[in-house]
């Protein structure tokens, strides 16, 4: 027989979401594509209220992190994907404290 080690076919944990990462993103993504799909999201007044929804949004789901979504009133930086950018920053911090919460408590047991 064959031995295998589990480790080398599981998935990272960073890619592994759980529902409420996965509407957030999908909600970022959305958010960032119409701008670039609606043209006249682009215009000043019109994409500026967009971008206002985007940063409350972001708030709602992010908290503290979604004040990275402010760099969208930024002119010109429509270009960017700021909301996915703010996704990113937030699911990346968020690993970063559970990992350090596991730890802790490992030493806590040793």
């Amino acid at each position: 027989m064959r031995r295998e080690n589990k480790k080398s076919r599981s998935f990272p944990k960073y890619f592994i979401f759980t529902e409420k990462e996965l509407i957030s993103l999908i909600v970022c993504i959305l958010l960032d594509i119409s701008e670039y799909v609606v043209a006249i999201l682009l215009m000043p007044v019109v994409g500026d209220m967009l971008d206002v929804v985007g940063i409350i949004a972001c708030l709602v789901m992010f908290r503290w992190v979604g004040i990275v979504s402010f760099f969208e009133l930024v002119p010109g930086a429509d270009i960017f994907p700021i909301f996915i950018i703010t996704w990113l920053t937030w699911y990346l911090l968020k690993k970063r404290s559970e990992k350090e919460k596991e730890e802790r408590l490992q030493k806590k047991w040793i």
